[in-house]
C-alpha cells in the first residue's frame, strides 16, 4: 500500500527525453539504465543516494557579488516580508534579455537553526510547508539597485503541516500556480525545481517563462515522480502564470523477489513537451502539449483566452 514519505526535488529539460512503455527490470541497480531523460536518471540518484542537483534558481547569485544583500532583494519585490525568513532567494538571468533577471523567492515557517541545518536554498519541505512564493522580473545593470519592471507573482501557500490540502482550502489550493497531483492522486503544492527559458514567444511582443515544479510518492520498494511546469508573463503591468501543463511521470513498482535478495521492479516514464503553433487566438500563439516518442501526434491544444488572460 502506498504511503507518502516526502516530496522530491526534480529538474528535467524540454528538450530532451523519450516516452518509455511499461517493462520490468530485476533489480533496482537496472532502473537508471532504463530511464531516458538524463536528468530523470540525476533525480534517481538524489533519491538512492542523496545527490544535489545544479542549481535551477540562482541562489548562489548574492555570494557572487557584493552590491546587494538578501534584504535588499526582498525589500524591492515583497517589502512586507522583511521580518519573515527566507529559505531561498535566487536571482538567475534571463537569457537573450539585456539585465533582466528572473527572482524566485521562497519564505517558511521553519525555524532559523532548521533552515539553516536543512533548507538552505530550497523551496521544498519534507515537513513544514513554503509559506510565501514570490516571483519577479528586475532589470539589475551590476552596479546600485534592482529595478522592479512588473508588479510580482505573490502566492501564499495552503495547506496542512505536509503542504496538502484539506477541505477547508481547497478553493485556495486550486488557484496555486503550482498544485499538481502526486502519484497518490492527491493534490498538493509542488516542489520549485528550476527555471525553464526555453522560447516560449506567446507573440511579437510577449516572451514567457517557465518554472518546473514536482512532487514525490514514496512507497514500499518504490516511488512516484510527477512534474509540471507553469508559464509566466508580463500582462498588463503584472507578472501571470498563463499555462500551467504536467511535464514528467516516473513510475517505479516494486514486484517479486529472487532467491539472490534482488527483486524485480515495473517502471514507466513520460515527458512531455510544449510547442508553439503558428496560428494565433486573439492575438496569442495557439501552444501544443504533447508526449515525446508517442506513435501518434495527438496531444492538447491550448488557447488564449482573453478575458481570464491565459491560455485554456
Amino acid at each position: 500500500m502506498k504511503h507518502i514519505l516526502k516530496y522530491g526535488s526534480f529538474i528535467f529539460l524540454l528538450s530532451i527525453n523519450l516516452s518509455v512503455s511499461a517493462k520490468v527490470v530485476h533489480s533496482i541497480d537496472q532502473i537508471p539504465s532504463q530511464i531516458h531523460s538524463e536528468e530523470g536518471k540525476a533525480v534517481f540518484a538524489q533519491e538512492m543516494n542523496g545527490d544535489k542537483f545544479p542549481d535551477g534558481f540562482g541562489s548562489h547569485f548574492l555570494s557572487m557579488q557584493s552590491a546587494l544583500k538578501p534584504q535588499d532583494i526582498i525589500k524591492i519585490i515583497y517589502p512586507q516580508g522583511k521580518d519573515e525568513r527566507w529559505s531561498l532567494i535566487g536571482v538567475k538571468p534571463w537569457p537573450g534579455q539585456k539585465d533582466r533577471y528572473i527572482v524566485v523567492a521562497c519564505s517558511t515557517k521553519i525555524t532559523q537553526k532548521e533552515l539553516d541545518k536543512d533548507q538552505k536554498n530550497s523551496c521544498s519541505y519534507d515537513i513544514n510547508p513554503k509559506s510565501k512564493i514570490v516571483i519577479a522580473v528586475v532589470d539589475y545593470d551590476g552596479s546600485g539597485m534592482l529595478k522592479l519592471i512588473a508588479q510580482p507573482y505573490i502566492e501564499t501557500v495552503v495547506g496542512d503541516e505536509n503542504g496538502y490540502v484539506d477541505d477547508d482550502n481547497g478553493d485556495a489550493l486550486e488557484k496555486s500556480a503550482f498544485n499538481l497531483k502526486n502519484g497518490n492522486g492527491e493534490v498538493v503544492v509542488g516542489n520549485l525545481q528550476r527555471l525553464d527559458f526555453a522560447h516560449y514567444q506567446l507573440n511579437s511582443q510577449i516572451l514567457a517563462f517557465g518554472i518546473r515544479f514536482g512532487a514525490e510518492v514514496g512507497y514500499a520498494g518504490g516511488n512516484d515522480s510527477t512534474q509540471a511546469m507553469t508559464l509566466f508573463a508580463i500582462l498588463q503591468g503584472t507578472l501571470r502564470p498563463v499555462l500551467k501543463a504536467d511535464m514528467y511521470h516516473f513510475e517505479n513498482i516494486a514486484g517479486d523477489w529472487h532467491k539472490d535478495g534482488t527483486r524485480d521492479h515495473d517502471i514507466s516514464e513520460e515527458e512531455y513537451v510544449l510547442s508553439i503553433l503558428p496560428h494565433q487566438t486573439t492575438g496569442f500563439y495557439d501552444i501544443k502539449h504533447t508526449q515525446k516518442g508517442s506513435r501518434n501526434n495527438n496531444g492538447k491544444i491550448y488557447h488564449w483566452n482573453d478575458q481570464k488572460l491565459q491560455y485554456q
